[in-house]
């Protein structure tokens, strides 16, 4: 067996299989292969992968298999997991029990990325946005920032993509999900954020305190000189800070210990020199001004020029889904925010309006809490049109509060919101749930919601 309490360092003719033939375990094969190890990459379903896909595993010596596991998968001295991929699912739980060590594709891309420095960043909501902001304002500066993880393009493809690179001060900003960091054993990013934690993935944790170990396992092997950043107004957090490393708050509503404060004109340092107007900010909400202290007090560790910096936040508009305009339809807005895959994230959105808002929620429940939505739907929401497998749960709890309207696609929602909708109103996708049901990803998603309202500008649905 290859024993992951240390990082090995010669993988050559070992045996490795990979679980899950997604984005990140056919990187974690190719990166494994690139080692000399020979690897079998399985997955339980029957994967589709592209000409290109395939030629790169075959000329790398990958074996596959799909559409089921067989027990090929035991004879392995080492299996890296997929994010997706449950402990408890049959094949994991047979593993287990073999003695067979099973790492994630986080913890074995860490095991090449030296001496590079990582900036990893996790939470519940804003953790794509902040890792996104983070790595803008490390361009054009003495550092040459790589950016992925959870965020889309994952550590092992960056680790293969820029090993042979001769780069002075090349750091990864990497966004990580609490799924990557169940099974990690010596990963160490230089700086760790946590911006929050809210109920989610409950249908994986079985309770809220699981969930936020399984985030905080993000600063187990940091040390004193390492930095550990986070959101001071999450009680959760505050009250459970590690004490192997440095520990530097930022917040909205107390300015005691920060390196970054606001107040409701400006974003400043801690001795008062003024970073920005909050007024040229272009995102939204108090969510997303968390999300712009958390990397101002990264980047001020990191010596990045305040000018710079300044620069930076002035022309960032956020991510892709993420409280994404579209356009304005007759003094109607069309915000896309598929990425709202739970409460506290269509919470954050609806804050973020003063306009009347016509909201469309639902998808695949993650067996959360929908009644805590209730106080922001009254303030902000005017109706509410219910899509996927979650619209029944979601009109039991809303029943009363708002008129609700049922849609069998996210097509006819939106033709429906565009009709309910009245000049000085906002249309938002956010679905407070999974896509699971009806779409590939939160992506997908968005890109028919997006599709469908500019199908109406140019008069194609009626």
């Amino acid at each position: 067996m290859i024993n992951p309490n240390s990082i090995p360092k010669n993988l050559e003719n070992r045996r490795v299989t990979v679980l899950g033939a997604g984005c990140s375990g056919i990187s974690a094969s190719l990166l494994l292969a690139n080692k000399g190890a020979k690897v079998l990459l399985s997955d339980n379903a029957n994967i589709a992968f592209s000409k290109k896909t395939l030629s790169k595993l075959e000329a790398s010596g990958i074996e596959v298999e799909l559409g089921g596991h067989t027990s090929k998968v035991n004879n392995a001295e080492l299996v890296i997991i997929s994010p997706g991929i449950p402990n408890t699912t049959p094949v994991v739980s047979k593993l287990e029990s073999s003695g067979i060590p099973i790492v994630s594709e986080l913890e074995m891309a860490y095991w090449f990325s030296k001496p590079s420095e990582i900036i990893a960043v996790t939470g519940s909501n804003g953790k794509t946005t902040t890792t996104t902001l983070i790595y803008e304002m490390f361009k054009n500066t003495q550092y040459e920032p790589y950016c992925g993880g959870n965020i889309g393009i994952p550590f092992s493809k960056l680790i293969i993509e820029t090993e042979e690179l001769s780069i002075k001060n090349k750091i990864f900003i990497i966004e990580v999900s609490s799924f990557q960091l169940e099974r990690i054993v010596h990963f160490r990013p230089k700086a760790s954020i946590i911006l929050n934690i809210s109920r989610d993935h409950m249908d994986r944790y079985d309770d809220i305190q699981s969930y936020f170990a399984a985030k905080m396992k993000i600063a187990k092997n940091q040390k004193k000189d390492d930095l550990f950043i986070y959101n001071s107004d999450d009680t959760l957090i505050l009250q459970n800070l590690p004490d192997n490393c440095q520990n530097i708050p930022f917040s909205i509503y107390s300015d005691s210990q920060n390196i970054v404060n606001t107040d409701a004109n400006s974003i400043y340092l801690y001795d008062g020199q003024k970073i920005i107007d909050r007024s040229e900010l272009l995102l939204l909400g108090e969510h997303n001004l968390y999300n712009i202290l958390a990397a101002l007090t990264v980047a001020i560790k990191f010596k990045i020029n305040i000018d710079h910096l300044r620069n930076v936040l002035k022309r960032f508009k956020g991510i892709e889904h993420r409280l994404e305009y579209i356009i304005s339809i007759n003094d109607v807005d069309y915000y896309n925010d598929s990425k709202a895959t739970n409460v506290d994230s269509v919470i954050y959105a609806l804050k973020s309006f003063q306009k009347p808002v016509i909201i469309i929620l639902g998808g695949k429940d993650k067996d959360l809490d929908f009644s805590l939505l209730i106080p922001a739907i009254k303030s902000h929401a005017k109706e509410a049109i219910l899509i996927g497998e979650s619209a029944i749960k979601i009109r039991k709890v809303l029943n009363g509060i708002i008129p609700l309207h049922y849609a069998r696609s996210l097509e006819e929602a939106t033709i429906s919101a565009n009709k309910l909708s009245n000049p000085g109103e906002i249309v938002l996708l956010s679905p407070a749930c999974a896509s699971f049901d009806m779409f590939d990803n939160f992506e997908h998603r968005g890109k028919v919601f997006k599709e469908t309202v500019l199908s109406l500008v140019k008069g194609k649905i009626k």
